[in-house]
């Protein structure tokens, strides 16, 4: 007696004996690589890093274009001094500035301190025209 097998649908296996493997392509490169491709996501990147060049670079050269004062040399000018306990701006003016008119210095010193009043406290720095 024989014995027939069919099967229903399956594709027939070959033997392992007869089955070769396939070479596996290497890693490494033999020779010269094509050129750079950059996806989008890379073109954002480089854009971004170029533009945040740029941009430190402008704050650099313009961040010495920049002054205290709305006035030429009035920062350079000026000197401070610390009020001590009982001083007046009236005193500070006679004694900074004796051979002019106190009224102008005290005016002077308001405006260069942004004060509103006269009144002054003893430990305050104020800068001196």
């Amino acid at each position: 007696m024989s014995t027939v097998t069919i099967s229903a649908g399956l594709p027939a296996r070959a033997s392992t004996r007869s089955r070769r493997r396939a070479p596996v392509p290497s890693t490494r490169s033999a020779g010269p690589v094509g050129p750079l491709r950059l996806t989008r996501r890379g073109r954002l990147l480089a854009t971004m890093v170029l533009l945040a060049g740029f941009l430190a670079g402008g704050v650099l050269l313009a961040g010495g274009l920049a002054t205290a004062g709305t006035e030429p040399g009035a920062a350079a000018t000026a000197q401070r001094i610390t009020v001590t306990p009982g001083e007046t701006l009236w005193s500070i003016a006679e004694r900074e500035a004796p051979g002019t008119d106190p009224r102008d210095t005290v005016a002077e010193i308001l405006e260069l301190n942004h004060l509103q009043s006269s009144a002054v406290e003893a430990g305050s720095v104020l800068l001196l025209p």
